[in-house]
């Protein structure tokens, strides 16, 4: 996680006071191959608000790593092989049971149908940075973002995390 070094350099999101921003704590939660085991998901920040001077709101946020999907234990990596796997909607449950994690297969299900949700979000951020990757119109719009995804970031080893980072939004 980067942004430490420029902390003080960011305004708070709710009172907009450059400054006053500390880290705060750690964010844990469970891992996608064992629910037994917690892992670092992000860090909790906080505008100070116990300073003589220059004083915050008080108000708290928390920053999710970039590897982290936001409201599940899937990691980025492991969403980017499931969906890079789907093909056809049919293929969805083979894609998920390659990833050999320790959910339901109800998971790809709820996954896709997240992912296909934000398609237009996902697409709209993807133009602001590459024009629209062209496919055969057999494909389908699920088709379509993930091509667009691997044309924008070509050389990142994930795509969503790159998104993540890049945007500073969630995938899903």
């Amino acid at each position: 996680m980067e942004f430490r070094c420029s902390l003080k350099q960011i305004p708070c999101p709710h009172c907009g006071l450059i400054g006053a921003l500390v880290l705060n704590g750690r964010l844990y939660g469970y891992g996608e191959r064992s629910f037994s085991r917690t892992l670092l998901r992000g860090r909790r920040i906080f505008c100070n608000n116990r300073k003589a001077r220059n004083n915050g709101c008080g108000g708290s946020f928390c920053i999710l790593a970039a590897d982290v999907i936001k409201n599940f234990t899937i990691s980025a990596a492991s969403l980017w092989r499931f969906l890079d796997g789907v093909e056809e909607p049919s293929d969805r449950l083979v894609s998920f049971r390659e990833l050999e994690v320790t959910h339901d297969e109800s998971a790809a299900y709820r996954l896709y149908r997240r992912f296909t949700r934000r398609i237009s979000f996902i697409r709209s951020m993807l133009g602001k940075i590459c024009p629209r990757v062209d496919l055969p119109d057999t494909r389908t719009a699920a088709a379509q973002t993930i091509a667009h995804l691997k044309a924008v970031f070509q050389k990142a080893s994930c795509p969503i995390a790159a998104f993540q980072r890049k945007f500073g939004v969630s995938f899903l």
